[in-house]
């Protein structure tokens, strides 16, 4: 009898040690939003296919591929084949989109990072980990400039200034 309750305990130990590291993330689930937070993409990126999404509090998030044209105060800039997010409330409203440009920052011959936005960029004088560009419905748009060191990141308008 000592025996088995020693094993018993035994095993609820090992249950309660293994079943927390299994999370959902584990599980490969389809999400198929509502017909309104699809319509909403759509009409945004009607060109976009292969669409995943996942659900966050109170919002739809759709990654995707984006090549395309982005357009921002007279400034028309082509992105081609960039990750991209973006976020839809579940009402069907298109808030923002997040386009990473990190590799066209990277690439001092490409156009899509404005050289106002380099030039501050630069000034910091710190390497860069992530650059993004952010599309907003109801706000003005910029870049988000992450860089290596912890806590450091800089919003920076299209003309170089900070946001």
């Amino acid at each position: 009898m000592k025996t088995l309750k020693i094993t018993f305990v035994m095993l609820m130990t090992a249950l309660f040690l293994v079943l927390p590291s299994c999370s959902k993330n584990d599980v490969n689930v389809t999400l198929t939003p509502s017909e309104e937070v699809v319509n909403a993409f759509q009409q945004k990126y009607p060109d976009v296919k292969n669409v995943k999404w996942e659900i966050l509090v109170g919002a739809y998030e759709a990654e995707f591929i984006y090549s395309g044209t982005y357009s921002e105060n007279g400034q028309h800039i082509i992105l081609d084949k960039v990750e991209a997010q973006a976020y839809i409330t579940q009402g069907g409203k298109w808030v923002r989109s997040e386009f990473d440009v990190t590799k066209d920052y990277q690439d001092s011959s490409s156009l899509v990072v404005p050289r106002a936005v380099r030039e501050t960029i630069a000034a910091k004088g710190k390497k860069v980990d992530d650059v993004k560009l952010f599309d907003w419905s109801d706000r003005n748009d910029y870049f988000y400039v992450e860089f290596d060191e912890p806590d450091s990141e800089l919003l920076i308008n299209f003309d170089g200034t900070l946001y």
